[in-house]
Parts: structure tokens; sequence; C-alpha cells
């Protein structure tokens, strides 16, 4: 099993120190699967809140994780 990191560039963020609104990437959350596909299935199976809080997932970038030790 490969493990994924989800992450997009929908949304923003608002630092402590600041009023404005900062536009970032957030990470979604993390999963597990033979690819990609299967792992965003998972990601999205076990976390409805990404879709119910209003992120695309035809947005959703991911990237592989290496374990390199």
């Amino acid at each position: 099993m490969n493990e994924y990191i989800f992450y997009t560039a929908e949304g923003h963020t608002q630092p402590p120190r600041c009023d404005k609104e900062v536009d970032n990437c957030q990470i979604l959350g993390k999963a597990f699967g033979e690819d990609e596909i299967m792992a965003k299935k998972i990601l999205l199976k076990d976390n409805p809140w990404i879709e119910n809080c209003g992120f695309d997932p035809k947005r959703i970038i991911v990237a592989q994780l290496f374990n390199l030790s």
C-alpha cells in the first residue's frame, strides 16, 4: 500500500496577528491505497467534512509520500 497526502489551494486562513485573509494551500488529510485514485476514494469516504465544507474533489491535489528510513 502506498501513502498519499491530499491538499487544495481552495480557501484561505486568517493569520494570528492580522485581520486579512491569506490565500494558501490547505492539507485535507492522508490516506493509504494501491494508487492515488483508491486513496482519494478512501480519504473522501472517511472524511465527509471535506465535501460538506464545500471543497471540490476535482480540485484536490495529491502527492505520494515516501518513507526514506
